[in-house]
């Protein structure tokens, strides 16, 4: 065979390449174009910055049967007493509903914010707080108490409304206007 016709070959068979690629169906436009909310993976921004984003995992709690259990969650790097409870004020996602879990915090406009200082964190709450059943309070404070004290650096929490300490009910019927540590919420875990 000679060369001209191998080479004529050759650029056939390229050719040929080229079609089946461009007929593959890929769409093409000539500039760039956002993506739907709803078409883009959970997570992703408009401009794809979250991709990068530091995350740190922390520990939440949440209620399973009646005790308190520890799950994980994501919140932006590096960790704050703040991030921590907007992560718990979340709530539960619908698979660990369908598990059986729940949370005492009815939504998260209950937690107002939280501030550390000293190893102390003060968490502001709204003054509905008071209307949540008692049960559910005393569920919901350990929540809270739990899962910031699982953070490095906070060992107590002190509960206010409008800048006013709270009385805090605790699990064995008492309440302290005093700040509280896990080892006062550590009856409602499993771990007990």
């Amino acid at each position: 065979m000679s060369n001209h016709r191998r080479r004529r070959q050759g650029v056939a068979v390229a050719a040929l390449l080229l079609g089946f690629l461009g007929a593959c169906g890929f769409p093409t436009e000539n500039s760039p174009s956002p993506i739907a909310a709803e078409e883009r993976p959970d997570g992703l921004s408009p401009t794809g910055t979250d991709l990068f984003a530091a995350t740190d995992e922390v520990t939440v709690w949440f209620i399973l049967d009646e005790l308190l259990v520890s799950l994980p969650r994501e919140v932006p790097d590096p960790s704050t007493s703040a991030s921590v409870l907007a992560s718990l004020s979340e709530g539960v996602t619908a698979i660990e509903i369908e598990r059986g879990l729940r949370s005492a915090i009815p939504d998260a406009s209950m937690l107002v914010e939280a501030e550390l200082a000293g190893g102390t964190a003060t968490v502001q709450l709204a003054p509905e707080f008071l209307e949540i059943a008692p049960g559910d309070q005393v569920l919901a404070l350990g929540q809270v108490v739990l899962t910031l004290t699982d953070l490095r650096g906070v060992g107590r929490v002190r509960f206010e409304i409008n800048g006013a300490a709270v009385a805090t009910p605790l699990p064995d019927g008492t309440s302290t206007e005093d700040s509280v540590s896990r080892e006062d919420f550590r009856q409602l875990t499993a771990e007990r």
